[in-house]
């Protein structure tokens, strides 16, 4: 048990903690240090997730007042991560840094598979150093500035320095160094309050603060899925008729609000060529754990902070929640909150929804939303589908002499029309049994309508005589450009008179008019357009885009485009000439790797390697590729 031990500083990180405690006590070994803080020799110095946090607080001096909770929720990095977990891993987690296996916590949080890693080295503000030292004495490594992301101090707006201490040491895995001891002299860099770039990372740097001190909302990956769809769908423009969100226009508005270069800065890169990224499942039913970071660019691209948005309440749906009632009057549920599934569409014209609900005795109904009160859950605004049940009672009542049409349509619960309608489709008798009337008879609007083609004669002679007049001035013309110049006379004899029209119709021609096509000059005009696409694509200094048929074709002006997209098979030479310049998808991650390379020359950075490959947004199959390898080294060397 420890005889001494520090009192924790606001926001000062665990391992900050061990290191002033490690500087006081003066040990002779790192080994030494680490026996009498956790009683074991194989614990390591963690910076942003500690485990064996028991055997911690069970080796603090006699009378301490702290807790296990204490330390995960005040001086880790873990409340951090916790409102974008599920419950269940939040809570394996927690017993891990409890716990002497601490060996799956960055597994469980996802930061492996996120491909989003901590800062190399420790970082601290210099206001905020002259700060602590005023107010405590010393200064102390604060929690905030060791996450990804946090690239501004939030509180003196000042950009964070690196300092020469390690956050993954592996020649001393037993060290703690305090601050004062890695303390330099430094000035501060103040952020421009008019640069978009820097009020990002300020916002950024905001809203992670009040996630680690002030945030203990822990909603679950489907309510974050619930939140995020209900914010999306506010805008008209990224939502279908279904109610399925348009993910490349999403994509769009989203890199047209944040910069590429940010992105890759960041570590959260957006590649067009990968369908489902991380922005694309982020708003699809989660099926696992993305990096706290990507949720906060999310939030802000929503047009609120973290507190706002774990705030608000959630949007309550256009026809509430399941269980909603069955509407068939002849259903042994009819009434009672049977139905389960709800198809909710929109309205493309006034956005209104239109809920679509089925029941198990195949009724299935819809309503145009949204309810207003809890008596609209009762009313139906059209039936899609009667089902078995209404049929087979339709068919009961039908055959029931005692039963008039008014008392079968009340027990249905529709018109007398549509008792007629449906008896009709399902082809029941008629009329019905013990009855005069047909059903026809019944419903005067059911029967089929009748139309007279009768002219008078001298109206047709005189429709005649003016089509001949027609023909006779356009001798040339075919049967469009002849109904084109007399529309109303061709109407009148075709309704009336068709047999006569057909024989004094001109032959129909064979190429509806058009000249001949020369597809050798076509083919000719195309082909020097296509290589000049492709230069332009190759030259062009954005993001590269990869170079196929169809960026080709696209870039094309009309009617080339169409000719290559329609008729390629009448030109072979463009053809050829699109095959020798369409990138196979090595080619085109060899000219990505070239292109980061430039970026990071332009902007006088020394990339590491996984710097260059994120920002190339190479797949690991893809940078196992030969020719991918050698311009991933010889970018490296050039750079270097």
């Amino acid at each position: 048990m420890l005889g001494f031990f520090p009192n924790p500083y606001p926001n000062e990180l665990f391992y900050s903690i061990c290191a002033r405690f490690q500087q006081r006590v003066y040990y002779t070994s790192q080994i030494s240090v680490i026996r009498d803080l956790f009683q074991t020799k194989n614990a390591i110095a963690i910076v942003d997730l500690p485990s064996r946090l028991n055997r911690f607080v069970a080796a603090l001096p006699v009378g301490h007042s702290y807790t296990v909770d204490n330390f995960i929720d005040n001086h880790t990095l873990l409340p951090f991560y916790s409102p974008f977990l599920p419950r269940e891993r939040l809570q394996l987690i927690w017993q891990d840094m409890c716990s002497d296996n601490g060996s799956k916590i960055h597994t469980r949080l996802g930061i492996v598979a996120g491909f989003i890693e901590i800062p190399s080295h420790l970082r601290f503000c210099p206001l905020c150093m002259e700060d602590d030292r005023k107010q405590f004495g010393e200064c102390y490594w604060h929690r905030p500035h060791q996450l990804p992301g946090v690239e501004v101090c939030s509180t003196h707006g000042v950009f964070l320095q690196k300092s020469r201490v390690l956050t993954h040491n592996r020649r001393r895995i037993s060290e703690f160094v305090s601050l004062e001891q890695a303390t330099q002299v430094i000035s501060p860099r103040p952020i421009d309050p008019l640069n978009p770039r820097h009020k990002v990372l300020l916002k950024i740097a905001t809203d992670i603060d009040w996630l680690l001190n002030n945030c203990r909302f822990v909603p679950g990956l489907e309510a974050l899925y619930e939140k995020y769809l209900s914010l999306v769908k506010t805008n008209p423009e990224l939502v279908t008729y279904t109610g399925r969100i348009r993910v490349q226009e999403f994509l769009r508005l989203f890199k047209n609000y944040y910069s590429s270069q940010l992105l890759d800065w960041l570590q959260c890169p957006l590649d067009e060529e990968i369908r489902d990224n991380w922005l694309a499942q982020l708003v699809r039913f989660p099926k696992r754990v993305h990096h706290p970071l990507r949720h906060l660019l999310l939030i802000h691209f929503l047009g609120y902070t973290a507190q706002e948005f774990f705030e608000l309440k959630q949007a309550p749906k256009p026809f509430g929640n399941a269980p909603w009632p069955c509407l068939n009057p002849v259903c042994r549920f009819f009434k009672k909150q049977q139905i389960k599934e709800c198809q909710i569409t929109y309205n493309q014209q006034n956005r209104k929804p239109t809920g679509t609900f089925f029941c198990s005795c195949g009724f299935v109904y819809s309503r145009i939303g949204s309810d207003q009160s809890l008596k609209d859950r009762f009313e139906f605004s059209k039936i899609k589908v009667y089902g078995s049940v209404w049929e087979e009672c339709l068919k009961a009542f039908w055959e029931d002499s005692s039963l008039t049409l008014k008392e079968i349509s009340q027990r249905l619960g529709v018109r007398v029309k549509t008792v007629l309608r449906q008896a009709g489709r399902l082809k029941l008798t008629f009329p019905r049994p013990n009855t005069k009337a047909r059903a026809t008879e019944l419903c005067p609007s059911l029967k089929p309508r009748v139309f007279s083609f009768i002219q008078a004669p001298d109206i047709l002679e005189s429709c005649r005589k003016q089509w001949l007049e027609v023909i006779e001035a356009n001798p040339k013309a075919g049967r469009t450009q002849l109904r084109s110049q007399a529309p109303a006379i061709y109407g009148q004899l075709y309704k009336y008179d068709k047999n006569w029209l057909l024989e004094h119709l001109p032959p129909p021609l064979t190429n509806n008019g058009t000249l001949h096509v020369d597809w050798n000059k076509r083919d000719l005009e195309t082909m020097e357009a296509v290589k000049v696409a492709a230069q332009y694509l190759k030259q062009d200094a954005n993001r590269p885009v990869w170079i196929t048929r169809t960026a080709i074709a696209n870039l094309l002006d009309h009617p080339g485009r169409a000719w290559v997209k329609r008729h390629l098979n009448r030109l072979p030479m463009t053809a050829k000439v699109l095959d020798e310049l369409a990138e196979t998808r090595e080619e085109f991650a060899v000219r990505r790797v070239q292109w980061a390379a430039n970026t990071f020359y332009q902007e006088n950075i020394i990339p590491q390697k996984w710097q260059l490959v994120r920002r190339a947004s190479l797949r690991k199959e893809t940078r196992e590729l030969p020719l991918v390898k050698e311009a991933i080294a010889a970018a490296l060397e050039v750079l270097n």
